[in-house]
């Protein structure tokens, strides 16, 4: 196994936060172009991500990122001046490196290929501010001194250690390696050969010395003697895997030669033997696996992105202390237990209770993320979109350090791209069309998001053109849709009716009718709703509001005819006894007062087709959803309890009625109710 494979992932967590710093900089430069500051910053996040894939020895990325960073110095040194088409061209270099860590995550070979025609514009950039042609290769004339064998401070008892091997079966070398001039790292690219080299055989000997070269410290040559039991072509071959070497000399181990005072005449036969190998052994390409080289990592049994979280370290230790103390009380549990007291045990009861407590507390905060890690991609999302459209727009962003769970975060990139993708398209007019009713000529698409109790809420607005109730007719009923005595608010909300499209024509963006239905799905998916308001040439909010985990809440228990449920406590606005007398029927509905007005009662029991006693006791639950209230009628409340969330069958969530279920302490089980479809009155999935 290769040991570059060893830091695969971190060179992937890298790359990752250095083309996002990348792409935003980039972003904010094209707004601020005679910001210095801002250049050099963005030199620094390329020159670190071109000397990271240089020593993981994935050539074909330092190469392209080697010429985007050559149009940076250009902006450092004034000889180019930041123009959209600049940005436009980096940003195509930005998606290319993204694609081509993509690749390597898939264990995919990288070739020149790749990044040819990449190449050839930002070389054409270079021509035409140097007035030159660009050498992609080394020149003859720009040749240094030629290798040589010689060893100068090797030992005597190197050529004992030599002669005992060969004695063995070992086969013994003298190797002479150059590293390229460009490499950024000397140091670990000369301790990754070194360790190619010893997975074959053994290294007894260095110049200069091991430390000297895994600093770094050392020009661009160093050299060795090597004992294995491989043929001088193996070990050519083992080398030759290795990125980032000008040339190398391979030659068998002399001991009759390799004498101080026969210097000269090995001076004399190592130039002969260098000339020879030379021949030989061509110089290295510094893209050898656009050659067909294997300079990529060994296959891994599985190309999945691994799933990882950066924590601060201060809630590790934390977590760490908790752990600690959690033993100790276990112990004393132990010791008390065995001595039977009563007394001791409970207190140690009590103490492991509140350090559990605090441990799931500290649990969800560790799964916590910034929603950051989503919106960062999005201003460069509809920067792009504008230039397409041909409209001008701009993206705010707001509540970027929000946290939610990050298996949240983690699924909300593809709805929200859709409704962006909407927002630019439908929603956002062009240039002419805006001012004509007296709208600035750019358009501006909010996204924020904010916590709200025991949810986040993430909104996304603009200030376009809204949806028209009478188009949204025309359009369905040109697909067959009834219409009839569809409210305003009702056809508005056809949008999110499958396969449905306002759109004239279809086009890369959007007019396939694939997007809104699919965002309410995943959102529901994730335990949130979608609410929309739209309003004619004013502009359309879409609001989704999501729970801050998805494994641990605050519920109320509840019993009804004897089954019990949970009731999620952030809907619950308060609890009331209720006498059936109270109940009032109205227009077919059962309602009952509430702070001076009337709202729906729901009956769990008849929802979920249970058999009641008549004359039970009541509790009315008072909920709000969808910004109305509702009295949810339960028999009994068990009380207030923190609760796990566990996944329930398929078959049951299609029933709409349950967000889940839990289990208590004495192993019996629990579904959640899902409020939301029960007030709601939402239809079970076919």
């Amino acid at each position: 196994m290769d040991d570059n494979s060893v830091y695969r992932n971190l060179f992937f967590e890298e790359s990752d936060d250095n083309l996002q710093k990348l792409n935003d900089d980039v972003l904010e430069l094209e707004s601020e172009p005679e910001n210095i500051d801002l250049v050099n910053e963005i030199f620094r996040a390329a020159h670190t991500l071109k000397g990271m894939s240089a020593t993981m020895g994935y050539d074909v990325m330092t190469k392209l990122t080697h010429k985007m960073e050559n149009l940076f110095d250009f902006f450092k040194s004034g000889k180019l001046k930041v123009t959209s088409d600049y940005i436009s061209l980096i940003f195509e270099c930005l998606d290319k490196l993204s694609q081509l860590i993509e690749d390597l995550r898939n264990d995919q070979e990288l070739s020149e290929d790749q990044i040819s025609e990449l190449l050839k514009k930002l070389i054409d950039v270079e021509e035409s501010v140097n007035g030159t042609k660009t050498e992609e290769t080394h020149s003859t004339e720009n040749k240094t001194e030629e290798l040589t064998t010689v060893l100068s401070n090797r030992e005597d008892a190197d050529i004992d250690v030599v002669k005992k091997a060969r004695a063995q079966g070992y086969n013994a070398f003298v190797v002479v390696i150059r590293i390229d001039k460009g490499s950024m790292l000397k140091g670990p690219r000369a301790f990754l050969i070194i360790e190619h080299l010893e997975q074959e055989g053994d290294v007894i000997h260095t110049e200069p010395t091991a430390d000297l070269l895994e600093n770094g410290e050392f020009e661009t040559d160093f050299k060795l003697i090597y004992l294995t039991k491989n043929t001088k072509d193996q070990v050519e071959a083992n080398i030759d895997t290795n990125s980032e070497i000008d040339t190398f000399i391979v030659e068998e181990f002399d001991s009759d030669k390799e004498t101080k005072n026969d210097e000269k005449a090995v001076k004399a036969e190592t130039k002969a033997t260098t000339a020879k190998s030379t021949a030989t052994t061509p110089k290295k390409s510094k893209t050898a696996d656009s050659k067909g080289k294997k300079n990529t990592p060994a296959k891994h049994a599985s190309a999945a992105r691994n799933q990882s979280i950066r924590v601060d370290l201060s809630r590790l230790d934390l977590f760490l202390n908790l752990v600690s103390e959690l033993v100790v009380y276990r112990n004393q549990l132990d010791d008390a237990n065995k001595r039977n007291d009563a007394t001791e045990v409970k207190d140690s009861l009590e103490q492991v209770s509140r350090l559990t407590s605090e441990l799931q507390d500290l649990v969800l905060k560790i799964r916590m993320q910034q929603v950051s890690v989503v919106f960062s991609r999005f201003p460069r999302m509809v920067r792009d979109l504008a230039k397409e459209l041909d409209k001008d727009m701009e993206l705010i962003v707001e509540g970027e350090e929000t946290e939610l769970d990050k298996t949240v975060v983690s699924e909300l990139s593809e709805p929200l791209i859709h409704l962006l993708r909407n927002s630019a398209d439908h929603g956002i007019e062009n240039a002419e069309t805006r001012k004509k009713f007296g709208k600035p000529e750019k358009g501006i698409i909010k996204l924020s998001a904010y916590q709200e109790g025991n949810q986040v809420n993430i909104t996304l607005e603009d200030d376009g053109k809204g949806l028209d109730p009478q188009v949204m007719k025309e359009s369905a009923e040109s697909k067959g849709i009834d219409t009839t005595g569809m409210t305003d608010d009702e056809l508005i909300h056809l949008i999110f009716h499958p396969g449905f499209s306002t759109a004239k024509e279809i086009t890369n963006i959007s007019g396939r009718g694939v997007g809104l239905d699919a965002v309410m799905a995943k959102i529901g998916d994730l335990g949130g709703s979608l609410e929309m308001k739209t309003e004619l040439h004013v502009g359309t909010k879409f609001v989704i509001k999501l729970p801050l985990t998805l494994s641990i809440i605050q519920a109320l228990m509840v019993r009804v005819a004897n089954e019990s449920f949970a009731i999620p406590l952030d809907v619950v606005e308060r609890v009331v006894v209720i006498q059936e007398k109270e109940i009032i029927t109205s227009m077919d509905k059962e309602v009952v007062e509430y702070q001076e007005g009337l709202i729906p009662v729901i009956r769990v029991d008849k929802v979920l087709g249970l058999t009641n006693e008549e004359n039970a006791k009541q509790f009315a639950i008072v909920v709000k959803s969808d910004k109305q209230y509702f009295a949810v009628l339960v028999n009994e409340l068990i009380g207030q309890q923190e609760i796990v969330i566990k996944k329930i069958d398929t078959i049951v969530q299609k029933l709409n009625k349950f967000q889940g279920a839990t289990i208590f302490g004495n192993g019996s089980i629990a579904l959640i109710l899902d409020v939301n479809a029960i007030c709601q009155g939402k239809p079970v999935e076919s």
